[in-house]
């Protein structure tokens, strides 16, 4: 697998990616306010997440930009202990062999997960909007009302921000070529470490770990989400999208599963 670079031009997106995440930390404020609120009892963390490059490589942007803070502030020795631990917990990630692609794990929480979200500031769209901008699982143990679900936010402000998100996907897989090696839909933990890890490493690992852990989903229309289900891109959008990159299959359905080695 080859390592990935984040690029100058990429910079943009972050930024933008940042502004979508505030619109969207508006929401969480002010649920939170409400008796629906999180409890922050982490269950929903138990889970292998699927995100997009773009984020995988902005959480990678974040993690050594946290690196040089703590370097400044503690010196070289705390900024390299502190990054080793957060690569061990990736890597650990990609040893998870309970994971599926249904992003269920039997044997542990997220790969950023430790007594609380340990990249809570970047962390990805699908769990700021767990419980904001969606419903809730059963597992969840906030407040429920009559019907046995919550508020949660909708109409036309959330459908905005997760369409701005999703287009922020598109323009950051085309500005990198429109290929797989930049607009995929990957576990977690692989997409940030093929950020991080240089490709000696990146090769030992691909041959140390299941399959699995190594396949995506090709082209950014290919992120669906329960927020993306409920608030983004008109299908009819999406399946254009797919068609102009080739990846209907002639039954009319998208092409999903592909190889990120």
């Amino acid at each position: 697998m080859k390592k990935r670079e984040i690029h100058t031009k990429d910079l943009g997106t972050f930024v933008s990616l940042d502004m979508v995440y505030n619109k969207v930390r508006i929401f969480q404020s002010r649920h939170n306010e409400t008796e629906f609120g999180c409890v922050g009892s982490g269950k929903c963390c138990k889970v292998g997440l699927k995100i997009h490059m773009t984020e995988a490589a902005y959480i990678a942007f974040r993690m050594r930009q946290e690196y040089y803070l703590i370097m400044e502030d503690r010196g070289e020795a705390s900024a390299t202990e502190w990054m080793n631990g957060k690569i061990d917990q990736l890597l650990s990630g990609m040893y998870d062999d309970s994971w599926d692609w249904d992003e269920q794990t039997v044997d542990g929480h997220c790969s950023f997960w430790d007594d609380g979200c340990t990249i809570y500031g970047y962390r990805p769209l699908v769990c700021r909007a767990y419980g904001t901008l969606t419903e809730v699982d059963d597992f969840c143990p906030r407040k429920r009302n009559e019907h046995n679900t919550i508020e949660h936010f909708a109409g036309e402000g959330v459908e905005r921000v997760v369409q701005e998100f999703q287009l922020l996907l598109k323009k950051y897989g085309e500005d990198n070529g429109s290929n797989i090696e930049y607009d995929a839909v990957v576990y977690m933990p692989l997409g940030v470490l093929s950020f991080i890890l240089d490709e000696t490493e990146l090769e030992e690992l691909y041959q140390q770990t299941s399959d699995k852990m190594w396949e995506g989903f090709e082209g950014w229309f290919n992120y669906q989400s329960r927020f993306t289900r409920l608030h983004g891109l008109h299908e009819d959008f999406i399946m254009q999208e797919a068609k102009l990159r080739g990846a209907v299959d002639e039954d009319g359905n998208i092409l999903e599963r592909t190889n990120n080695e």
